[in-house]
Order: C-alpha cells, then sequence, then structure tokens
C-alpha cells in the first residue's frame, strides 16, 4: 500500500486554539474588545514560534448592541419577534418608535410607496442601492428585513460604508421568514421596534509573524486568515477554524528551513468588508510609490516591498465536521491545475475555480500578488448565526485541511527551487477582481487616491 506524504501538522494543536479563540474568548468584531484579546494571544503564540511579529495597527469602526427589541400587536396585546439588529444601522430613541405596519414586498421600485411614511417597513430582502434614495424619500420610520431562508435564527448582517450612507438614519432589524409570513398572513397591523445600539470609531490589529527565506528571502509569501467574527457570535467555523490552521501552520512551517521568506499574517476586521486586508494592500501599495520616487530606485533592478509579495494562500472557514471543500484562486492557470493534482494525490476532494471570493485574498489581487483562498462550506458551516458554534467543528477536519496546506505549502513554496507561479494577475482577470469592490462601492485597493477622489466627483455629478 502507498503511503502518504508526511506531515507535521497537528490537529488537536490547531483545535486548541480554534477553542480559545471561538469558546474563551467568544465574539470578536471589528474593533471590539474580544478583536484586540485575540489579537494579542495570536501574537503571543506567533512569538512563541520563534517569528518576527510585530502588530499592524489601523482605525476601524465597531458596533455596540446594548438591547433590540421588535415587537407586533396581536390580538391586542405586544408580542416579541425574535430580531438581530443590523450591524451599523441606527439607534432608536429610547423608547423605541412605533408604527403601522407596511409591507413593500421584495422593496422594488413598485412597491414603494408615499403611503409608507412614519410607518414600520417590512421587505423581504434588502432594497438595491439604486432604490434607497426613493425608499428614503417616503420617510419610514424603521426598515425590518425578513430572511429569506428558512433558518433558525436571523443571520447577521453587515452595512458596509456606502450601505450605511444610502440606507440614511434609519433603524434596521432582520427577522426570521416565517416570522415574517405570519405578520403578512395576520395582517397585522402595527410594530414597535427598539434599538439601543451605536457606532463609534475604535481601531484593529493586523498580526503578523515572519521567518526570512535561507535562498530567497527577497520573495515573500503571505500565509493568511481572518480571526474577526461578526457581532455577537463566536464564529467557530468562520474563521477561528483557519486562523487556528494559519497558527498551526506558523508553528510548522516556522520550525523548519523556507527558502522563501513566509509572512503569517491574522487579519482582523474581515466580516465589516476586508478592511484589514485592504489596509495591508494599500499600505504595500502606498510604500512602493513611495519607493518608485526615490532617486536612488532603479527601475529595471530594483523592487518594491509589494514587488517582493509574490503569491498569497489566504485560509477562511474550516473545522466543521461535514462540508465540502473548495478553493478559488486568481493569478496563472497553473495555480489551479497544481492544487487539483496534489488533491488527486492525496486523495482530498476540493472543487476548483477561477475567481474572486469574498475574502482576504482579494485586496491582494487588486495589487497584483496571486493567490489561492482554500475554504470550506455546506455541511454543518452554519455561517454569520450562532450556529457556528464550536461544537460543530472538530480536531480531524482541521486536520485534513492543515495537512493539505502544509503540503502544498511545502512542494511550491518553501522546498521549490524556483517559484513555479509567475507574479501576476492575467488581464482577463484583473476586470473581475475590480468589479468585485466596485459591486461593493468600495475603493479598489491600489488604486490612488486622487484617482478615488475623481470617481467620487463624477459619482455626485
Amino acid at each position: 500500500m502507498l503511503r502518504k506524504p508526511s506531515t507535521a501538522f497537528n490537529g488537536r494543536k490547531a483545535y486548541a486554539h480554534l477553542r480559545h479563540l471561538a469558546h474563551d474568548i467568544g465574539p470578536r468584531l471589528a474593533g471590539s474588545p474580544g478583536e484586540h484579546k485575540a489579537a494579542r494571544y495570536i501574537e503571543k503564540v506567533f512569538k512563541s514560534f520563534g517569528l518576527t511579529t510585530r502588530l499592524q495597527r489601523y482605525p476601524s469602526v465597531t458596533f455596540d448592541n446594548n438591547g433590540t427589541v421588535f415587537e407586533v400587536e396581536d390580538g391586542g396585546r405586544w408580542r416579541r419577534v425574535q430580531c438581530q439588529p443590523v450591524t451599523f444601522s441606527k439607534g432608536t430613541p429610547r423608547n423605541g418608535v412605533t408604527g403601522e405596519i407596511y409591507f413593500a414586498e421584495t422593496g422594488a421600485p413598485e412597491y414603494l410607496s408615499p403611503a409608507m411614511k412614519g410607518k414600520v417597513v417590512l421587505v423581504c430582502g434588502r432594497i438595491a442601492p439604486e432604490d434607497r434614495p426613493r425608499f428614503l424619500s417616503h420617510k419610514p420610520r424603521a426598515l425590518v428585513i425578513i430572511e429569506g431562508g428558512l433558518g433558525k435564527e436571523p443571520r447577521r448582517t453587515v452595512l458596509g460604508k456606502h450601505d450605511r450612507e444610502t440606507y440614511g438614519n434609519l433603524p434596521m432589524v432582520s427577522i426570521l421568514h416565517l416570522d415574517g409570513l405570519d405578520i403578512v398572513k395576520k395582517q397585522l397591523r402595527r410594530a414597535r421596534l427598539t434599538a439601543r445600539v451605536a457606532e463609534r470609531n475604535s481601531h484593529s490589529f493586523n498580526v503578523i509573524g515572519e521567518k526570512t527565506g535561507c535562498d530567497f528571502p527577497e520573495e515573500t509569501v503571505v500565509v493568511c486568515g481572518h480571526y474577526d467574527s461578526c457581532m455577537g457570535i463566536t464564529g467557530a467555523a468562520d474563521n477561528a477554524g483557519g486562523t487556528a490552521i494559519l497558527m498551526e501552520l506558523a508553528r510548522v512551517l516556522g520550525a523548519r528551513p523556507t527558502r522563501r521568506t513566509l509572512r503569517f499574517i491574522a487579519f482582523s476586521a474581515e466580516e465589516t468588508g476586508l478592511n484589514g486586508s485592504t489596509f495591508y494592500a494599500n499600505d504595500l501599495a502606498r510604500k512602493a510609490e513611495r519607493e518608485k520616487k526615490r532617486k536612488s530606485f532603479r527601475e529595471k533592478v530594483d523592487k518594491t516591498e509589494l514587488d517582493r509579495h509574490v503569491f498569497t494562500f489566504n485560509i477562511d472557514v474550516h473545522g466543521s465536521i461535514i462540508g465540502n471543500k473548495y478553493v478559488l484562486f486568481n493569478g496563472h492557470d497553473d495555480i489551479g491545475a497544481a492544487v487539483r493534482l496534489l488533491a488527486k494525490e492525496v486523495g482530498v476532494t476540493c472543487s476548483v475555480s477561477k475567481g474572486p471570493m469574498s475574502s482576504d485574498g482579494t485586496p491582494l489581487a487588486a495589487v497584483g500578488i496571486p493567490n489561492v483562498q482554500f475554504a470550506r462550506g455546506g455541511g454543518s458551516v452554519h455561517g454569520h448565526t450562532s450556529d457556528d458554534h464550536i461544537r460543530y467543528t472538530s480536531a480531524d477536519s482541521l486536520a485534513r485541511a492543515g495537512e493539505f496546506a502544509e503540503l502544498f505549502l511545502r512542494r511550491y513554496v518553501t522546498e521549490a527551487s524556483a517559484m513555479p507561479f509567475p507574479r501576476e494577475i492575467p488581464d482577463d482577470q484583473v476586470p473581475g477582481i475590480k468589479d468585485y469592490f466596485k459591486n461593493h462601492k468600495d475603493p479598489v485597493p491600489g488604486e490612488k487616491v486622487e484617482e478615488q477622489g475623481k470617481r467620487k466627483k463624477s459619482a455626485r455629478k
């Protein structure tokens, strides 16, 4: 019987990190005390592995939920309905807001009417950005989003910066589909929402641990994953599991020689808009601009720190007992082929496709760094709900994913005589990466500040 390639990855060690992040520390919303505590823990662990460690601090915004209640009048009595505040939506006055219920179906223009004025509007799904000005012009009192699926609790929904601007100063909550169905079916007439929530300025940390390469130290490979979670949930699989794999890879790969420099990064604030990785990518781009302006810089000889970043391996959502592994990649087609061949060799099912993913490898791809984004979905993955819990994860699941990641990185990064993948994002992939950010109304990482300003001015016109 043929033996599989040997690995040093230890699923039990990784699971101990998952348990500490998800169970002992708990929720890790961007900019919150939980996120800061997790950053210090990861930093301490990186240092224990002998890595050169630093914290990259940047401004962020956090959100406090001090109590949110949604009620409907049913049979002459007020009845509570399970709800979740939409992260970064506005609060209500202390006594809440009360109004008649107006059901606006899908929130399409055909369902928006002046009759919404002063009412609590129910919508199945989110209102399209281009329709929000008309929606707000009718001066609703609050917005209640009815979930589309039949989940057990409303998902944690996050408003990005553009969403916050276009939804305006409006209290918003999500409720279950069946609760929304009950309200509409019974034609209940009045609702009351009390949301004691607040958005405040804070800061976040990207945790960086580095091992310098012995043969090609100028070639930097980023191995990363985000450690934050959505509001109020432990985020066991998304992404304490991915962070746990990252940390165990740091132990395993940091203990042996590497031909290239390995930079292990636990990114923050991914759930609120890829903010940590975007800050990192923009920081590289700004430094590159400054380096190129130096008189001593030789265009065809010298390389910026950004140029020296040759590859990214991002790990997001892992540890669930039941699920399917998949990879999205940006870069040369050889990257996808390498993942497929290794999966067949070691007997792992892993679907592979090309394109950006809503995760931390994408901002780095926007500044020209090819990537693999390794994830797990389906099965017992319950992202952005309280069911993203440690009870649905296992050391064995972490081990299987971590062993695959270790083999890939050893074969193509730490032990390779030459980096097998070109340091490029092919022209046909660039529009898709840029569209990811433009569709979210976010600046494309790496684009010059003055160009972003021009776009904002033209958009206002």
